[in-house]
């Protein structure tokens, strides 16, 4: 019969298969195209054989969204604490411009979230458009993203220092979807990776921009 420290053994054993798996295949998709990296690569790596690995995992695809769906989770997060932190900075009075920077941040955080492996960050953010079971995750991130900046602009708008006219959750998506713009075309046109913010800041601002109400208004 079982007992249940063997049970909690068992457990614990899988778990850091698990994670050895996710680590070696962080690794390697840190490292190289997700199309050059072998199933059997990431098995060795973590020190597994191939059987043991499709036990875990049934393919690349989920390796991709287990290793940056863990990633931008803990992106989102910290754009959490550091729009709390800006929050507090800007004291009781602030600007209509303290809240478009509000919302600058978390595409900044995002846009370093790509830049760190801008082939393979690409391919995970697209595969939230691709309606597989997979995608929910993805998606529910792009949610939680617009709603961050909706949250932002509503408040905005409760205090009189943004225009009550625009539609705070289609500003939200149309913010995110500019994002996603900037990171499909990059590839496409030859933009260079690093300098997406570049691209996508004036962007944002002639969205963001418009919406702040001066004194006089």
């Amino acid at each position: 019969m079982t007992t249940a420290p063997e049970m909690t053994a068992r457990q614990l054993g899988k778990q850091r298969k698990r994670d050895a798996i996710q680590a070696a295949a962080a690794e390697l998709m840190h490292e190289k195209s997700f199309d050059d990296i072998t199933m059997r690569e990431i098995a060795q790596l973590a020190g597994v054989g191939e059987a043991t690995l499709f036990r875990y995992v049934p393919n690349k695809h989920d390796l991709l969204h287990m290793v940056f769906g863990d990633e931008l989770d803990a992106v989102l997060d910290r754009i959490d604490e550091q729009d709390a932190a800006l929050v507090a900075a800007q004291g009781d009075e602030p600007t209509g411009t303290h809240f478009v920077e509000r919302i600058r941040a978390i595409y900044l955080e995002r846009s370093a979230f790509y830049r760190r492996n801008p082939e393979n960050a690409s391919r995970y953010l697209r595969e939230g458009f691709s309606m597989s079971p997979l995608s929910a995750r993805n998606v529910a991130q792009g949610d939680r993203t617009i709603s961050m900046t909706r949250a932002i602009v509503e408040d905005g708008q409760q205090r009189g220092l943004l225009d009550v006219r625009a539609d705070a959750l289609l500003v939200g998506q149309n913010c995110h979807a500019i994002y996603m713009h900037e990171i499909d075309r990059t590839p496409v046109r030859g933009f260079d990776p690093d300098r997406i913010w570049e691209r996508l800041g004036p962007r944002l601002d002639a969205q963001l921009r418009p919406l702040v109400l001066r004194p006089r208004d």
